[in-house]
């Protein structure tokens, strides 16, 4: 029989483990993986192989970016519980961050056998899959497995919000409108609704109810909400070495890629990438019946990830090139003209420039492609005065290229930029931006003579 002292020291160590894993969560969440992976490894040397640690301790590996040292602990879970789909899950995004995209998309697959209702995993396989056919398949599973996650009266509030983006993700955005509308008093808060419903609306073409959501968005926001941390710097070297990347894999595909929009901006203007900055900008040319396939040759790198709305024909594509923005352009020829956008939609982003080829440049010791006449394809996006530099100039808001774009789509740009930068701390960039509405737009906490 435990005589009281044993009794007591046990209930000491169980309190011991249990505070250094709650420490370990609470690092976790406040977005601190290197000080959680101290705590956990204490809890885990308290209670060896406890299932509960192992799986926080392998999380907070994988966030710090030390891939191999979660596929260890995975490992260690599925020696003893080899049907752990949490644990299959994390395994897949291991050996993802690893590059062996083979046996990453193998956990996954195994993650869904194990548990039907792994919804992230099948979202994982679509992201990572070189099959076309895999890839819609998985997102349509997702889909369907999260509204019927959702008709559960218990469901977290949170699972709307997924349900929504992959409603979005399957291209059934009258159906993601229909949703938040239906299920808009179980979101977690009116704020969060109205928001996504303005996602919802924007992607159907409605941008009108677009803007006005977004608006509504911030009235049901808390009345000053907490200033968030500005996005990691803009980095001048990395962005050059994403380009090289980038071009280097269109150019492998027999595409030839050119210094476009902001990037050509810096370049031509002061010899590199502007250090203010959010991304850089690539442009394809692309002539009726000779559309280059961008979509395949992204989708088919195992080091690139397509977002999962993207689709062949798509003439805008968005990615994330070890830490930097990568933006694609294409731009069709149409009636002596070159076109491109953010959207197909009528009425979305779009820009008209004046016809031009491609020719040489060296800046900053490279050599890169560009327009052939850059003055005046820079004059035609940023206007007459693109030699002096403006950090709140917005091309999405003000260029001069911007073609049959609807008043209330660029309202509406105008008021998400505007809210980031107010929310950084940036409000005169704020003011400037709300400034380039073409439509009254108010923002919480900004006077509204500068809307």
């Amino acid at each position: 029989m435990a005589t009281d002292a044993q009794a007591d020291q046990k209930a000491r160590g169980e309190r011991r483990w249990q505070d250094a894993l709650r420490s370990g969560l609470r690092h976790l969440a406040a977005g601190l993986p290197d000080d959680a992976i101290s705590v956990l490894d204490e809890a885990n040397s308290l209670w060896p192989d406890h299932i509960p640690i192992l799986q926080s301790l392998a999380a907070a590996h994988l966030r710090a970016g030390h891939a191999s040292d979660a596929l260890a602990v995975f490992a260690n879970i599925l020696a003893t519980s080899p049907r752990d789909a949490e644990a299959l899950h994390g395994k897949g995004l291991a050996l993802h961050l690893l590059e062996d995209r083979e046996n990453a998309l193998n956990a996954f697959h195994c993650a869904v056998t194990a548990q039907p209702h792994a919804w992230r995993s099948l979202q994982s396989i679509a992201d990572i899959t070189p099959c076309e056919e895999e890839r819609l398949d998985a997102i349509g599973r997702a889909t369907t497995l999260l509204c019927h996650l959702c008709e559960d009266p218990a469901v977290q509030p949170i699972l709307f919000v997924r349900c929504m983006n992959a409603l979005l993700d399957a291209g059934r955005d009258e159906d993601a409108v229909g949703f938040v509308r239906q299920n808009f008093a179980r979101f977690e808060d009116q704020s969060i609704a109205h928001a996504c419903l303005a996602r919802a609306c924007y992607e159907t073409g409605d941008f009108r109810a677009a803007l006005e959501h977004r608006q509504d968005s911030l009235v049901f926001s808390a009345p000053s909400p907490a200033k968030i941390s500005p996005r990691p710097p803009f980095k001048p070297d990395a962005a050059i070495a994403a380009l090289l990347k980038v071009f280097a894999l269109f150019q492998a595909g027999g595409v030839t890629p050119f210094l476009a929009a902001g990037t050509l901006l810096g370049f031509h203007r002061n010899g590199g990438p502007l250090v203010y900055d959010r991304d850089v900008d690539i442009g394809v040319l692309s002539s009726p019946g000779t559309a280059p396939d961008i979509y395949r040759i992204l989708r088919e790198d195992p080091g690139l990830m397509l977002a999962r709305r993207a689709r062949p024909n798509d003439r805008y594509f968005a990615l994330d090139v070890d830490g930097t923005g990568v933006d694609v352009f294409i731009y069709e020829q149409r009636a002596g003209k070159l076109h491109c956008g953010l959207g197909s939609l009528p009425g979305d982003i779009a820009w008209r420039f004046s016809a031009f080829g491609l020719k040489k440049a060296v800046y900053g010791g490279r050599t890169w492609t560009v327009p052939d006449n850059p003055d005046r394809y820079l004059a035609e996006t940023y206007g007459p005065g693109w030699r002096t530099p403006d950090r709140a100039f917005a091309s999405v808001l003000s260029s001069p290229a911007l073609f049959s774009t609807d008043p209330y789509a660029r309202a509406y740009y105008a008021l998400i930029r505007a809210e980031t930068s107010r929310r950084i701390g940036d409000v005169e960039k704020a003011r400037r931006l709300l400034q380039q509405s073409p439509l009254p737009v108010l923002l919480p906490q900004i006077n509204e003579d500068t809307a």
